[in-house]
This record gives C-alpha cells, sequence and structure tokens, in this order.
C-alpha cells in the first residue's frame, strides 16, 4: 500500500434533521413557483435537464463543490456569482489560517479560475433567486479536481451520460448521474453522484508540526519531505466540548460512523470494535463518548452520499475473478474544509479478502495460534483481524499518516512479555506497518489475543496532541507552548517519536512489515525460527486443496516475510537512529548506529541471507511442484540485498560517519568484509561453489561494475544521490584488484575444478571494468 482522499460529523438524528426523506422535500415548481424553500441552494428536474436555484443570499459565499466516484472523494472550494444576466461557477483560492494562500494550479497565484459561465434561465418568481441550467456542467465539462489522489473524471460520452435525479437538502445538494466515459479502454457508463455543501465558520486550525505524524490540510504527506515545519494545519475533526468546565465531556457533536449494508454482518461488531478501539484515545484528550458507530441493514444512496454520513464500505473487487488474490487491505477518503484542516466526511473502504487477511495472518502466526494452522480460519479470528485493519485506518480518518511511530524502541526481549504486550503492545502504534507479531516462540505461552496489533500508546499520545481543547481565552502563545511542551515529551519516552521514508530507510526505525525492536539482529533470529514452523506447517494448511495455488502463495509470502526481516537487519550498516528535532531539543537528529553493531547486522546477513537454509529454498513440498529452476523467489530476494548493500546512498552515509566520528575506514573495512564474505569459497573450497552462491558473486561483480560505470555528468544533487562518490569508486577498484589477484592464485592451486568457468566469467567482467581505468 502506499499513495489517499476527505468529509463531517454524523449527527444521532441525521435522517431527521440534517437530510430530509424524500417525501420530506419541497416540491418545486419548475423554475417560477418556488415553495418552502431553505437558505441554500435548490435543485430540480424538467425532462433530463438539472437546474439550480441560487438565493442572492449566498452569492459569492464559499461552499464545496464534491464529486463521489466510487472511492475518491474530489472536491474544491467554489463561489457562485452573479455578473449582469450570467452566474458564474469560480473555484477560489483558499485563505488558511495557518497563515498562507493555497493555490488553485500547483506554484501559480491565481485568486479565482472561473469553472463555468451560466446564462439566467425564466424567472424563479422571486427577485432573491437566480436559476441556472447545471446539466453540461455535472456531465460534458472536464474539471480538473485539485486533490493529490482526486483525477480528472474526464470528457463524457454523451450519448451515455444522463442526470438521473437530484435531492435539496438544508445546507447542501445532490445530484446523482449515469456518466460515459474510457475506463481501461472501454466505453462505461459510470455511476457518480455530485453535490454543493454549504461552508460554515471556519473552525480554529492547529498547526503543522514536522515531529508529529499528521496530513495536512491538502491531504500532503509529502509535506514531511525536506522536514520543513511549513506553514499549514494538520487535519482534524471538530471536536468541541459541550461542558466546557469538566476534564473529560461529551462533545457537542460526536465523530460518527455508519457500518454499509454491504458489510457483512458477522464482520460489522468486529469493524464497529475496531473503531471504537479509539475512544481511550479521545478520552485523554477530554472527550468521552467521542465516537458513535451505527451498523446498517439498508442505507439510502442520498444520506450515503451526504456531507453528515462517514461510511464504512465493502470493497465488491475482491468477490470478481482475477481479482480474489488482490491484497489491497483498505483505503480511505476525506473531504475537508482547507481553510482549517478541518474533516468534514471521512469514508473508509473495507478490501481485503477473507483470504488475504487469513493467509498473511498463517505466515506470521500459525506456530503460535492453533486457530490459524488450518483454512479456514474460525470467524472470531478473521474477525480480529479484520479489526485490526478497521482500527488502523480509522486512524487515517482522525488525520494521522501512515509512517514510522515509535519503531525501533521498543526492547526485543519484551516482544514474548506477556505483562509487556498486554499493556503495550508489540508496537506502539496501530498507524505502524508492523502485521502481527513473529517474535515469540511457542514455549512462551503467549495468547493469541496479544498477537494482533491494536491502538497503542502512541496512538493516544498522537490523539491528545492533535484534540486536545484548550481553555477559552489562553493566549495563542500559550497554547503553542503547551503543544510543543507535549512534543518534547519525546525526548524521554522513544516510542512517541515519528519519522516518515524520505527516499531511503536510515535505520531499523524507518522498516515496514516486521516487528521492529531495538534490536534487529535479536528479533530477526527470534522470527527466523517460527518462519522455518510455518513452512513445517503449510503442507498439512494446504493437503485439502484441489490445487496447489495456496501453497505457492503460502511459500511465497513466507519467503518475502524472510525479506523484509533481512532489510531490517540491512538498516543496521550505515544506519542512523533518528529522532526529528527543533533547535531547542537537547541531542542530535541523526545519531550513527554504533559500528559494532553495523558489523554484527553484516555478518549476520553473511550467514542467514546468503547461506540460505535448505529449509527454505527447498522444502520438502517444493521441488516436485516445478520444472525448472526459474524462478527462484529466495535468490530474487538476495540479489536485491547484494546490490542494496552497495549503493551510493549508503555509502554516502557511511563516508559522513567517517568524517563525523573521526574514524577513516569504515567504508573500506565494511566492503573488505562483505566481499570476502560473499567470495568465502575462495580461500575454503574454491574447487565447488554451488549454483546460488554463484549467481550472488556474479551479481556483485555485475553490481560493483554497475556503480563504477554511474557518470557524474553534472551537480544536479538527484543525480548525485545515486551516484558513487570518487572516495568509494577509488575502493571498489581496489577491491576488485583484490578479487582478481585471490581468483587467479585460487586457479593456479586447483587443478580438477567444477566451477573453473565460473571463476573464468568472474574473471573476464573484472578485466573487462578494469580496462576503464
Amino acid at each position: 500500500m502506499r499513495n489517499f482522499l476527505l468529509f463531517i460529523l454524523l449527527s444521532l438524528h441525521l435522517s431527521a434533521k440534517s437530510f430530509a426523506t424524500v417525501s420530506d422535500m419541497p416540491k418545486y415548481e419548475p423554475i417560477n413557483v418556488i415553495g418552502n424553500k431553505t437558505s441554500f441552494l435548490n435543485a430540480f428536474m424538467e425532462g433530463d435537464q438539472l437546474y439550480l436555484n441560487i438565493p442572492r443570499e449566498v452569492l459569492d459565499q464559499p461552499m464545496l463543490f464534491v464529486c463521489y466516484d466510487t472511492m475518491r472523494r474530489s472536491y474544491m472550494q467554489v463561489v457562485w456569482s452573479l455578473h449582469k444576466d450570467k452566474m458564474l461557477l469560480k473555484q477560489q483560492r483558499i485563505s488558511s489560517s495557518a497563515g498562507i494562500n493555497l493555490p488553485i494550479v500547483d506554484r501559480l497565484p491565481l485568486k479565482e479560475n472561473v469553472l463555468a459561465i451560466l446564462p439566467l434561465q425564466k424567472s424563479c418568481g422571486e427577485a432573491d433567486w437566480f436559476c441556472v441550467n447545471i446539466t453540461d456542467v455535472i456531465l460534458q465539462q472536464d474539471i480538473e479536481w485539485p486533490q493529490a489522489f482526486g483525477v480528472s473524471i474526464g470528457n463524457a460520452i454523451s450519448h451515455m451520460s444522463l442526470v438521473l435525479d437530484s435531492k435539496s437538502g438544508d445546507d447542501e445538494v445532490l445530484f446523482k448521474v449515469l456518466r460515459g466515459m474510457v475506463k481501461s479502454k472501454s466505453k462505461v457508463s459510470v455511476p457518480l453522484f455530485y453535490g454543493f455543501c454549504a461552508l460554515g465558520k471556519p473552525m480554529e486550525g492547529r498547526r503543522f508540526d514536522y515531529r508529529m505524524g499528521f496530513f495536512n490540510e491538502q491531504q500532503d504527506g509529502g509535506f514531511h519531505f525536506g522536514l520543513k515545519n511549513r506553514p499549514a494545519n494538520i487535519l482534524r475533526w471538530n471536536l468541541k466540548k459541550k461542558f466546557k468546565n469538566q476534564k473529560i465531556s461529551v462533545p457537542v457533536k460526536p465523530i460518527g460512523f455508519l457500518i454499509s449494508s454491504e458489510v457483512p454482518k458477522k464482520w460489522r461488531p468486529y469493524i464497529k470494535a475496531g473503531i471504537e478501539e479509539w475512544l481511550p484515545a479521545f478520552e485523554s484528550a477530554g472527550f468521552k463518548d467521542a465516537l458513535v458507530v451505527k451498523e446498517m441493514d439498508s442505507l439510502d444512496e442520498w444520506q450515503a452520499h451526504s456531507i453528515h454520513s462517514n461510511i464504512v464500505y465493502w470493497s465488491q473487487k475482491k468477490y470478481t475473478r482475477g481479482m480474489e488474490d488482490e491484497d489491497f487491505g483498505a483505503a480511505i477518503g476525506y473531504i475537508v474544509d482547507e481553510r482549517s484542516g478541518e474533516i468534514l466526511r471521512g469514508d473508509i473502504f473495507m478490501g481485503a479478502s477473507v483470504q488475504t487477511v487469513s493467509e498473511k495472518y498463517f505466515v506470521r502466526a500459525a506456530p503460535l495460534d492453533k486457530r490459524a494452522q488450518r483454512f479456514p480460519f474460525p470467524d472470531d479470528l478473521v474477525g480480529a483481524l479484520y479489526q485490526q485493519i478497521a482500527s488502523h485506518e480509522v486512524g487515517h480518518i482522525f488525520g494521522m499518516l501512515d509512517g514510522n511511530f515509535g519503531e525501533g524502541a521498543y526492547p526485543w526481549d519484551k516482544m514474548n512479555d506477556s505483562l509487556w504486550l498486554r499493556t503495550m503492545g508489540h508496537t506502539p502504534s496501530v498507524m505502524n506497518y508492523t502485521r502481527a507479531n513473529n517474535l515469540p516462540q511457542p514455549e512462551d505461552s503467549i495468547p493469541p489475543s496479544l498477537l494482533i496489533q491494536g491502538v497503542g500508546p502512541t496512538d493516544i499520545y498522537n490523539i491528545k496532541w492533535a484534540y486536545t481543547e484548550f481553555p477559552v481565552g489562553e493566549s495563542k502563545a500559550m497554547r503553542q507552548a503547551e503543544l510543543e511542551q507535549m512534543i518534547l515529551w519525546q525526548d524521554a519516552i522513544p516510542w512517541y517519536r515519528f519519522n516518515v521514508n524520505q527516499l531511503e530507510d536510515l535505520g531499523p526505525s524507518f522498516t515496514n512489515e516486521v516487528v521492529e525492536t531495538n534490536n534487529p539482529v535479536r528479533s530477526t533470529a527470534m522470527a527466523l525460527k517460527n518462519m522455518k514452523r510455518v513452512i513445517a506447517l503449510i503442507p498439512n494448511a494446504t493437503e485439502d486443496q484441489t490445487d496447489n495455488a495456496r501453497l505457492l502463495r503460502l511459500y511465497q509470502r513466507t519467503v518475502e516475510l524472510w525479506s523484509n526481516h533481512m532489510k531490517q537487519v540491512m538498516t543496521l550498516i550505515g544506519g542512523y537512529e533518528v529522532q526529528y528535532q527543533s533547535m531547542q531539543q537537547i541531542g542530535e537528529p541523526y545519531v550513527p548506529i554504533p559500528w559494532e553493531d553495523q558489523l554484527e547486522g553484516l555478518d549476520f546477513l553473511l550467514t542467514n541471507a546468503f547461506d540460505t537454509p535448505e529449509w527454505l529454498t527447498r522444502p520438502v513440498f517444493f521441488n516436485g511442484l516445478k520444472y525448472t529452476t526459474h524462478s527462484d523467489e529466495v535468490l530474487r530476494y538476495q540479489q536485491y540485498l547484494v546490490m542494496d548493500l552497495i549503493i551510493a546512498n549508503r555509502l554516502k552515509r557511511m563516508e559522513h560517519m567517517e568524517i563525523r566520528m573521526g574514524q577513516e575506514g569504515l567504508v573500506e573495512e565494511f566492503l573488505i568484509r562483505l566481499q570476502s564474505g560473499l567470495f568465502k569459497e575462495i580461500h575454503e573450497d574454491v574447487a565447488h561453489v554451488d549454483q546460488r552462491r554463484q549467481e550472488l558473486q556474479m551479481t556483485y561483480i555485475d553490481g560493483v561494475v554497475g556503480q563504477l560505470g554511474k557518470k557524474n555528468t553534472g551537480f544536479n544533487a538527484n543525480e548525485k544521490f545515486t551516484s558513487q562518490s570518487d572516495y568509494s569508486k577509488g575502493i571498489f577498484i581496489q577491491l576488485l584488484l583484490d578479487l582478481k589477484a585471490d581468483i587467479e592464485m585460487g586457479l593456479k592451486k586447483k587443478g580438477n575444478m567444477t566451477a573453473i568457468g565460473h571463476w573464468k566469467l568472474c574473471l573476464k567482467k573484472i578485466n573487462g571494468a578494469l580496462e576503464w581505468y
């Protein structure tokens, strides 16, 4: 997963107050006579044409223009403006309360942009109302939606497009259409909903801080790139205490969720429980009963597309042939008032199939949870897995990013401690991509309920920082000081710290898909024992299948997990412990991992990643299923590890460590140790090198030659990021000379070798590279 969208709260009496039923809606005579009109827009149909009545009092008042397209929520702030006998629909530049203007078009300082110019229709019967035909705006116009995850709907295919219906409420109007368009190279008629929603007074924003893991008002997780506190507001809901004098109060309006009728009934209680896991977090911020979740046996489509509804959907893709095996877990959609960062609506799209969640859990926890050793899993286990997905996704709905929250901070020897796991969990945050805990051993007898990820202490901390309401009358400076004090708790509590990938994994706290601890070597050694047990469990778990598809998927998932653990160990090499800081904080944001720990990580990889055991590369069930050595899943990941160990950004981090630590020769020591480990046969048994080792050795030589061949053609920073320094290139040249000499010496000593062709091919590639230098 890693690429998202935005909505307001749900009232308990939504259908009675915020959005009238069909029978309650005012009946409009076409254009001329309007009865029971509200202060907002009114829509009606005349034949197949869609009309909008606009009262004078909303002219030039900001509102949201919204498009609901399956899983996308696209929106923009607009106004209706009168110009002589024309009505203009204009997109507005937004003035953020963070003190900056949000552009309509990136880097173009337009104040407004005209989306449509519409002639006024016949009189509405009253001077203070104006009527326009907006059929073409909805059906024909190609509008570029501004969201990072919204895309242009594209030009309509006229003969396949039709406005179906409209509905007007107290503060919004909605339109249902069929819009012909081209998708997947086919002409299709897609159901869409459009709407205009009133905007009230913007709430008080909370300033973005790069040390905290929150989206900003334009959903831009990329704001963390560059690690600057740019002028922005975080995304959050407008929660206010009903009783201001109480330390913990119910909110004026809770955040409400409707679980769609599409969600199978047996999973609804678990999804509800996943959302409600966050209740203690909101209590820490001063709100009791901040969340209301309701299961729906039926859901009116107008209510489902109201700005006042937050829906948990159930993706139908998993039921489509060809998409049964998709790993898509879930996604979210937002609608936001970008003036302040207020979340107006938030939807969750549950995508993972029972097959996907079950198989992912099997490869991590089957040795520790007997319920997971046979398929199908019992409903209570599958439900608990859906609960975890729901709790993660609703964290996004509260404004939190995917990132690394306190990863690498938990002690490795607490991962099999029931008391610790019960109070702290095996990861500090449900927003981490940690997955189930695969570190305890069967003899530790950890209750299976403690293996599954849940809302953790860092989630509670983040909600407290984002949602704590300050006393009325407290100055802005005092509020900022209190928020800063909360951030400074990170100095003493390392699992409160947040970081985000900056195009490179700077250390173990940046990795995903494994349980990150403060000792990746020891925790990975624990995980390897369980992975061996998983491989042994696969045959019995798949014996009832009519084909080998599940067996192959489980094996591939296990190998992928093995690779992720090895990548975490690899991040020790050239790695840092990271804490984002202000200049006032004590300490340094980047602290090199001790050199001895980096070398321990390398030695672990040489032993466990490049000398792989047969239980992983040739399990007993596997050979009979193949007719060729292609494809070798383990070898593919091994080759990736070899290449990643010698990339430029890793070596440049180590070069910096040499300067910073006043310790010359770190890069050379690392590369000598790596090369010696990969080519150990030269000094042990040069006559026999198995096929896998030959592939890895050739990958290393090709990788080094490739690094030497990258030319610095200029001074572009991005180019230099991937190009080796002359310092490291010099070390590579010397290492190739040493390797050449060692191979030539080995060939002289051994007269009868099965690997002689391999060594001569190595020499040919080395000589070819050295000719250029």
